[in-house]
């Protein structure tokens, strides 16, 4: 129903919520923190984009600060018992170039981490979305964070194409995965495990 909404902050508080003046119609919106922490407070106007949701004495809008961040948030609420809460909870702590990470390496420890999240939903969330982390678009983020991300992606295709499965690459890469390690680094070392 709504893609978008452009506007100005009306207000923004440390909670996750953002109430955003479109025309003189105010909408209010639950964020994460890592849209809140992208919201311009200068007077500028935002593009927010946004996902509704239905509940039964409810109509919630949900603002995501790029269409990456909205893709997460609908994935993570397709996996059984993970509610909007928990899913906000999982990018507010994350973020989305650290969730694709974590769901590539198949990492549930770095999930266990979240508050809210127990051994079983980690594992769930894990194993369910970890071959549909493609769908989630890699973010534009401000300092070339998604190095990282990318170096794990490759060495994960590396693998496949060198003959593994995408559990076996996977489970390996999360033993060696570490931030600032170059593709090449990580491919020697989770062949050194595989083998």
């Amino acid at each position: 129903m709504y893609d978008f909404l452009r506007g100005t902050v009306a207000n923004l508080d440390s909670a996750g919520r953002l109430s955003l003046d479109v025309n003189g119609v105010g909408y209010f919106l639950r964020i994460s923190e890592e849209t809140r922490k992208r919201i311009p407070l200068d007077g500028s106007t935002v593009t927010v984009y946004v996902r509704l949701v239905v509940r039964e004495d409810d109509l919630i809008l949900f603002g995501f600060h790029d269409s990456a961040e909205r893709v997460a948030f609908d994935l993570l609420t397709s996996v059984q018992q993970v509610g909007v809460n928990l899913a906000l909870a999982v990018l507010s702590a994350l973020g989305v170039s650290e969730l694709r990470r974590v769901l590539i390496s198949r990492d549930i420890a770095r999930l266990r981490k979240v508050k809210g999240i127990g051994p079983k939903s980690a594992e769930r969330i894990a194993m369910e979305l970890a071959d549909k982390v493609e769908r989630i678009p890699a973010p534009i983020e401000p300092h070339g964070a998604t190095a990282g991300v990318q170096a794990v992606e490759e060495a994960h295709r590396a693998l496949v194409v060198l003959g593994f499965s995408s559990k076996e690459a996977a489970d390996a890469l999360a033993k060696v995965a570490t931030p600032g390690t170059k593709g090449e680094e990580l491919l020697r070392a989770a062949l050194a495990v595989l083998r």
